[in-house]
């Protein structure tokens, strides 16, 4: 065997994942996105091919004897019709033991070999071994993934998502992009009230979500058909403003068990000074890791807004409400200069690890943006394709 050490490696299509020296060893099982290619014996396959046409001269013949013999031994009241159906029967019969020999001749032979047919990662369960295909364009949900999207469509109270993030004019020309269902009963309507959706809230969807939003949201259900129901009636999930967002192939992204996170520090004069915690949250940025690819980066939000909107309002009011305040100041203040520069770096940092076909997990990324901080490279030098190897060196050590 020589797939001990192909868990979890990258392979392309045609390269040869095992090898089983002969036929009662049983060293693998192929598993999807992959075939067994057996080593032909050119003197066995001769014979067998003779004898597999005598087999089927011999039960021609044999085939033909009986039918002739029905006929012959036919009584005053047999007819065409009978005949015919004796000789459909005969054929049939006939047919079975083709089957039957056509599958013990199928049935793989002597040293075999277990190919890769597509381009993807190897994953091995006990002697299983399958190729996990690697598409930039293709994501199966799961119930309880994040999802980053983008709503291309309203009507028929819900709102269409897209799951490749893309615009509404790209979705409606792609017939093959797949796409979610937010159902209005799915979101949390205007201050967290709880109360059963009118036709008002019908007409109204477009005050909560309009074509071109993003949004971050969970899947609830898989239909049988593969459409994803979703819902956003978390308080962690809702529109996104003032950020980037950045698609990567769905397989870089891997589920975690948190998908929000936050990552410090990551300004030149915090890098410089060496603090931990900088003042007002200088530097740091947020990041909504998206299974199906999308990933929305933004500022974390500082803890003085939410302190100031607590100290103007009822101790008494929803939690609801107060994130909701806290994102309608986030969408309408501006972002500084400085962050800015935060987030482009996270972003750029996340590309090269696109580029090098890394797993994009908080720490790969903080690894490639601390390296360019301490190589003091520029942002709009990150991307050149020599900085690119040498910033992702620590992730693929």
């Amino acid at each position: 065997m020589a797939a001990e050490s192909l868990h979890h490696h990258f392979v392309l299509p045609g390269q040869v994942l095992a090898t089983s020296l002969s036929e009662s060893e049983g060293g693998f099982l192929r598993g999807h996105g992959t075939y067994i290619e057996l080593v032909p014996d050119e003197s066995g396959a001769d014979q067998n091919d003779d004898e597999m046409m005598g087999g089927d001269i011999k039960q021609q013949g044999g085939m033909a004897g009986t039918s002739k013999k029905k006929k012959k031994n036919a009584g005053w009241g047999s007819d065409k019709k009978s005949t015919i159906m004796q000789m459909e029967d005969d054929n049939d019969a006939t047919t079975d033991k083709h089957d039957e020999n056509d599958e013990r001749n199928d049935l793989p032979r002597g040293p075999q070999r277990l190919i890769a047919s597509v381009a993807g990662t190897v994953e091995r369960v006990n002697k299983l071994i399958s190729v996990i295909p690697l598409s930039p364009s293709i994501y199966t949900g799961q119930v309880g993934d994040l999802i980053v999207g983008r709503i291309v469509g309203v009507g028929g109270s819900r709102w269409k998502v897209s799951l490749s993030c893309s615009a509404p004019s790209a979705s409606a020309s792609n017939g093959s992009m797949k796409e979610g269902q937010l159902p209005l009963s799915g979101v949390n309507l205007p201050g967290g009230v709880q109360r059963i959706r009118t036709s008002e809230d019908v007409l109204a969807m477009r005050n909560l979500f309009r074509e071109g939003d993003l949004l971050t949201c969970e899947v609830q259900q898989v239909q049988k058909d593969g459409t994803l129901i979703l819902h956003t009636r978390s308080l962690r999930y809702g529109k996104l403003d003032n950020g980037v967002l950045i698609t990567v192939p769905p397989s870089l992204v891997g589920r975690r068990k948190n998908h929000f996170v936050t990552l410090k520090g990551l300004s030149p004069q915090n890098n410089d000074a060496m603090e931990t915690d900088s003042e007002d949250g200088e530097g740091d940025v947020d990041v909504y890791l998206g299974l199906n690819g999308g990933i929305w980066i933004q500022r974390t939000i500082p803890s003085e807004w939410e302190n100031a909107i607590r100290a103007d309002q009822d101790e008494r009011a929803p939690l609801a409400e107060t994130l909701q305040k806290l994102r309608h100041r986030h969408a309408n203040t501006r972002v500084l200069p400085s962050m800015r520069e935060s987030i482009a770096r996270v972003r750029n940092s996340i590309e090269c690890l696109r580029l090098v076909h890394c797993q994009i997990t908080p720490d790969s990324i903080e690894t490639v943006a601390r390296a360019s901080l301490d190589e003091g490279v520029r942002i709009s030098d990150m991307l050149l394709p020599e900085m690119v190897i040498k910033l992702t060196e620590g992730t693929r050590q």
